[in-house]
This record gives structure tokens, C-alpha cells and sequence, in this order.
């Protein structure tokens, strides 16, 4: 029985409240944009993994399958997995490392630069469909908050909580202090 009355809610557990959803809001988009893309690009036979990682190899020519594997944030066996089927479509041609015959490297074919420029137009799309009427500004305030947020992410010491990728990148590199606090 509802008596009307309302306890006060603290301003720190309205901004927790605000914390949390933000948070969900943001995986929510991200997963809901991963998906859309995966559809669309489900009929050339690739994910939005697989394009992150072509990504990788056209900006990195001749890096080798664990440079490609931190490049993505990923563990080795699945960047060997991702450039086997990446060989096997036609995307890449593998080769030797100039200094290290045992070290094997990778580059686009122009089967791969299609299929890039394909799910470009694909993001292209996508992102304006995904913000259409948010004004400029809005979309400039939006980034600058995300900015801030990576900013405390990189800037806070790993965790014994810590996992996966991102607890691996902090781990790899060196924390510097910053003006920003770890909260």
C-alpha cells in the first residue's frame, strides 16, 4: 500500500542510476549497430570481426599474425582462424618476413580492398541511420563524454577484475598519471 509519501532519493544514487544506464545505452547501441552490420555483410560471407581484422592488414601491410592479434584485441589462435578464412576467400595473400624467415605476414588482395570498401559504404549507411536528427553539436558533446570515459579507463591501473582485451591493453602498457583521478 502506496502512502504517498517519497523518501528523497540521494543525488549519488541518481547519478549511479544515470552511470548504470548510460552504460547500457552505449552496449546496447554497440551491439545493436555489431548486428545490423553482421546482416549485411552475412551475404560476402564475412563478420564484423573478420572486417576489423582486413582493416588491420591494410593499414598494417606485412605485420605478422600476433602483431594483427594485439592490433584486434583478440588471442592469437583466433587471428590464425580469422587469417586462415581470410586465405581461404581470397581476402589476403600471406607471405615471409623480409628479416625473420619464420615469421609470416599478410596483405590485401584486391578481393579483400573490395570487400572493405563494401562494408565502408555498409558503416557509411548504418551511422546515418543510426544518428539522423541528432544535430552536429550534440554528436560533438556525445564524443567529447566518451572521450573522457576512455580517458579515465586508460588512466586507471588494472584490477584483479580485469579481463580479456581491454585488462590485457592496460596491462601491456605503461600507466602514466594523469590529471584525470581513477574513480
Amino acid at each position: 500500500m502506496d502512502s504517498g509519501k517519497r523518501t528523497p532519493i540521494k543525488s549519488s544514487n541518481r547519478r549511479t542510476a544515470e552511470v548504470r544506464r548510460s552504460t547500457v545505452l552505449m552496449r546496447r547501441v554497440l551491439l545493436g549497430f555489431k548486428a545490423k552490420l553482421d546482416d549485411e555483410l552475412r551475404s560476402h560471407n564475412a563478420t564484423a570481426a573478420q572486417m576489423r581484422f582486413l582493416r588491420e592488414v591494410k593499414e598494417r601491410p606485412g605485420s605478422s599474425g600476433a602483431q594483427m592479434a594485439r592490433a584486434c584485441y583478440i588471442t592469437p589462435q583466433s587471428a590464425q582462424a580469422m587469417m586462415a578464412r581470410a586465405v581461404q576467400h581470397g581476402w589476403v595473400v600471406r607471405g615471409k618476413n623480409a628479416e625473420n624467415d619464420r615469421v609470416v605476414t599478410a596483405r590485401l588482395t584486391p578481393a579483400g580492398e573490395r570487400l572493405i570498401a563494401y562494408a565502408d559504404a555498409v558503416m557509411d549507411r548504418l551511422e546515418a541511420e543510426v544518428w539522423a536528427g541528432v544535430p552536429a553539436p550534440e554528436l560533438r558533446a556525445m564524443n567529447e563524454i566518451l572521450e573522457r570515459g576512455l580517458l579515465q579507463l586508460e588512466n586507471c591501473p588494472p584490477t584483479q577484475h580485469d579481463s580479456g582485451a581491454f585488462g590485457r591493453y592496460n596491462k601491456s602498457r605503461k600507466i602514466q598519471d594523469s590529471k584525470v583521478p581513477c574513480q
